[in-house]
């Protein structure tokens, strides 16, 4: 595993990078970091896209719950999967992942698509890590995947880093 330093506008983020994710080129705005990663699971090729961002954010009192509630208000009826958890800094967390179907250059796509979301109080950030496997079979994949580089990550305010 490889230790990656990011800074993104007022954060400097610090992330442990699984040896087979490669690095790309982040030419949005928003990426801080993308890449790709690929592996054989149950005799399939999966493939899952990865996206690494901080922003600002100030938690409440609940932060961890409050995140939940969000993610809950936005995928009504169970249309997504949201599991609340602590990072390895002991920082809240929230996991969602679920099967996104859309209409693309005249024809349907689906993917499988997982997000961590990490707060840092202190910082007032919050830390996202994006994984879309291009085959929604890969969701679980592309789940620990975000989970696991989320758990380990940091975000500190930039001044406090330097």
């Amino acid at each position: 595993m490889d230790g990656l330093s990011i800074d993104q506008d007022a954060y400097r983020m610090t992330v442990t990078m699984p040896e087979n994710l490669v690095g790309m080129a982040a030419d949005d705005d928003w990426a801080a970091w993308q890449g790709v990663t690929w592996a054989t699971v149950d005799g399939r090729s999966t493939v899952v896209l990865v996206s690494i961002t901080v922003t600002a954010y100030q938690p409440g009192k609940n932060t961890n719950d409050d995140l939940a509630r969000r993610l809950r208000e936005r995928h009504p009826e169970g249309s997504a999967r949201i599991e609340q958890f602590t990072t390895q800094g002991g920082n809240p967390a929230v996991v969602v992942r679920r099967v996104a179907r859309q209409r693309l250059n005249g024809r349907d796509v689906t993917t499988g698509q997982a997000q961590a979301l990490v707060a840092y109080p202190g910082a007032g950030a919050l830390g996202i890590v994006s994984g879309i496997a291009l085959d929604p079979d890969g969701l679980d994949r592309a789940a620990d995947l975000v989970t696991g580089i989320a758990s380990g990550m940091t975000v500190t305010a930039a001044s406090a880093a330097a």
